[in-house]
């Protein structure tokens, strides 16, 4: 049996993306924010749902409480960016910056 990932890689690549030059903005990724041409595509649709269904289950994005369709990375969805929040924390806090 063979998996067809086309539309999934489309949706995730799109959303992870959007969801990265964000950071750490709440961001809208509703359908029609993702596929602007793509309104009446019904696979499609149901695709990007599923696509945001799995990306939360394995806990690459988190749902943002205050509103339907925003999301943002989480530590997981950062490492897929090679970014190490952690880290970045814990270095900017021993830092000799000093931002308060």
């Amino acid at each position: 049996m063979s998996i067809n990932f086309s539309q999934f890689d489309e949706s995730s690549v799109i959303m992870l993306k959007l969801l990265a030059q964000h950071f750490p903005t709440p961001t809208e990724i509703g359908f029609n924010d993702v596929f602007v041409d793509s309104e009446t595509d019904i696979d499609k649709r149901a695709a990007h749902i599923g696509t945001i269904a799995f990306l939360r289950h394995e806990d690459l994005i988190a749902h943002d409480v205050g509103s339907a369709s925003s999301f943002i990375l989480t530590r997981k969805g950062l490492a897929l960016f090679n970014e190490d929040i952690i880290k970045r924390l814990k270095d900017q806090l021993n830092s000799d910056a000093n931002f308060i």
